[in-house]
């Protein structure tokens, strides 16, 4: 195990938390999901907005780019599941068939349904395209932080808070499977590429990895020492990633479960993590308004043109910021003249 301070660059992403993240599938647009109402499409080689997806009530919590790239799902307090244009930031559908808050959202392979989990402990199937609710599947009494498609499509995983995941038939909504995560709520849900094996986050901060054929355990990470809020596989496999509330992400060995690193930087939790393509970058978002962009491979020559570029985007916004808050000042209305009494006694010539 590796414990050090990884290259990394931070960028303002969000005026709140930042709760979800996702990377499209070429690895040049970052969404990011936040507590300030917004979802943002950011361009990862120069650190800028391209879109700020406004029209969501409240807080959002996830966030997920359809398997083609042209779109970004997204869900949050306000109950709906969205869809947006990626190119253009426009909105596409929003539709609403829980009763309580969105957690996750996920896209099946062929990116022709989405699957939607809720606070009201429902899952919901839509059809892609136009928004159309096909299924609710109720089964879970709480939380359903986590949902995800097997590989083919057919299947849906989901976890719970209520110490459970479960595996349902897209097709019928039946439930095949019901596992019992021995006290241990569940936030986030991934399978590895090869769609073989399961992996969760979990409340008491470990890491499981599950054969989800047998419903077996496969072996546990346990170094977080507070909740597990996410983990994802690297693009080959070989790799997981957790994030924490104990402010680290760490890297894993797939095979083994040993700790590789500990990446130390943000300030807060860590509630979402990303690998880029090519698995040599990942992306991160925290509580501390941050998101961050990590250098796995120290020869990557990528490093120098992106970490200037993320610099001079947050300067820049700095500038703004500044500028924009001299102009308010001067603009601030001058108090009217005092009347009354008070008027009478205080306001007058002196």
């Amino acid at each position: 195990m590796t414990t050090q301070h990884w290259r990394s660059v931070p960028r303002t992403a969000a005026t709140d938390t930042i709760y979800g993240l996702a990377l499209s599938p070429d690895g040049q647009r970052l969404a990011t999901a936040s507590w300030d109402s917004r979802v943002k499409i950011w361009d990862v080689a120069t650190g800028r907005v391209e879109h700020e997806l406004i029209g969501h009530d409240g807080r959002v919590y996830t966030v997920r780019f359809h398997p083609d790239g042209r779109w970004i799902a997204s869900g949050g307090t306000d109950t709906t599941v969205r869809l947006w244009d990626v190119a253009t930031g426009a909105a596409h559908w929003s539709q609403s068939g829980h009763s309580s808050l969105v957690y996750s959202v996920d896209f099946q392979p062929r990116g022709e349904l989405l699957a939607s989990g809720s606070e009201d402990g429902t899952i919901c199937i839509w059809n892609a395209a136009d928004g159309t609710l096909i299924r609710t599947i109720e089964g879970h009494p709480q939380y359903v932080q986590g949902v995800v498609f097997t590989s083919d499509g057919k299947r849906l995983v989901s976890g719970s808070r209520d110490c459970t995941m479960a595996v349902w038939d897209v097709a019928s909504g039946e439930e095949l499977m019901r596992v019992d995560v021995i006290n241990n709520g569940i936030n986030s849900t991934q399978f590895s590429p090869d769609g073989s094996r399961l992996l969760l986050s979990n409340v008491d901060g470990s890491i499981g990895l599950w054969d989800i054929e047998k419903g077996t355990l496969i072996m546990e990470m346990e170094e977080h020492t507070y909740p597990a809020w996410c983990a994802v596989f690297s693009p080959d496999g070989t790799t997981i990633a957790s994030g924490s509330a104990d402010k680290t992400i760490v890297l894993w060995d797939a095979a083994t479960g040993a700790e590789r690193a500990r990446l130390t930087g943000h300030e807060k939790d860590v509630y979402c993590v990303a690998f880029s393509p090519d698995g040599k970058w990942l992306y991160s978002g925290s509580v501390d308004k941050h998101i961050r962009a990590w250098s796995l491979d120290g020869m990557d020559p990528r490093w120098e043109t992106l970490s200037v570029a993320w610099q001079g985007a947050e300067d820049d916004d700095a500038r703004a910021a500044a500028e924009a808050a001299v102009i308010a000042a001067t603009q601030t209305p001058a108090k009217p003249p005092a009347t009354g009494l008070f008027g009478r006694l205080f306001g007058g010539k002196r």
